[in-house]
């Protein structure tokens, strides 16, 4: 893995103001950081990933360009393509989207791209795991697309797995994953916000398991 402060910062290249706290609102919710610069100076910069607005895209007319709309509906697949422009020389082998789920009462959610952890989330229902799974599978564009289910409730797991295979067939790699000491134990940390789902699911992810369609 490596580190987001080593990557160059977005460029925001708009002088609208409303605009510009958006995108830097989204920007720092990610935990990404930014340099302002106006569409003109943008447009002779030499930014690796540039945010604007669709009035001043005009002017900045890049390929790295992305639109203020794309960043508010698609935060992640920005973050992904961050750290590819950020780790280009490491070579496709280590460009992968693997999603690790610790499924249970919570529903803990990894997102790693690149080995880095884009976001952890905790969700209450199937539906709404498949849901956001779903999403983000669609969103980010990644040669290796992996998930990795934990079997601590195969009746969910199976429910998850048989959910997003009838979605995307073979273009998603669906793994069950031997949850064996992936969970911190109960006496050492109070579940606060999931922590002990999300801690679990992040292990899964980095954990290879069997191919779902072997393990029915």
């Amino acid at each position: 893995m490596f580190n987001l402060t080593s990557c160059p910062p977005v460029i925001v290249a708009t002088v609208s103001g409303r605009s510009y706290y958006k995108i830097t609102s989204v920007l720092k919710s990610l935990d990404l950081r930014y340099l302002s610069l106006s569409p003109e100076e943008a447009a002779l910069s030499t930014g690796k990933v540039i945010i604007t607005t669709t009035d001043e895209s005009k002017i900045v007319n890049r390929d790295n360009m992305y639109l203020d709309t794309q960043l508010e509906k698609f935060p992640l697949s920005i973050k992904a393509k961050i750290l590819q422009n950020c780790m280009g020389y490491f070579g496709p082998s280590k460009e992968q989207l693997i999603i690790g789920i610790d499924p249970g009462k919570r529903i803990g959610i990894s997102i790693l791209y690149c080995y880095f952890e884009l976001d952890r989330i905790i969700l209450s229902s199937v539906n709404s795991t498949v849901e956001k799974i779903s999403f983000v599978l669609s969103s980010i564009e990644s040669p290796t697309k992996i998930v990795r289910i934990g079997d601590g409730s195969l009746a969910l797991s199976h429910q998850i797995a048989g959910n997003l295979k009838s979605y995307f067939k073979d273009e998603v790699i669906i793994e069950i994953v031997d949850e064996y000491g992936t969970s911190i134990r109960q006496g050492t940390e109070k579940n606060r916000g999931g922590l002990r789902d999300i801690s679990s699911a992040r292990k899964i992810a980095f954990r290879k398991g069997k191919i779902w369609n072997s393990c029915k």
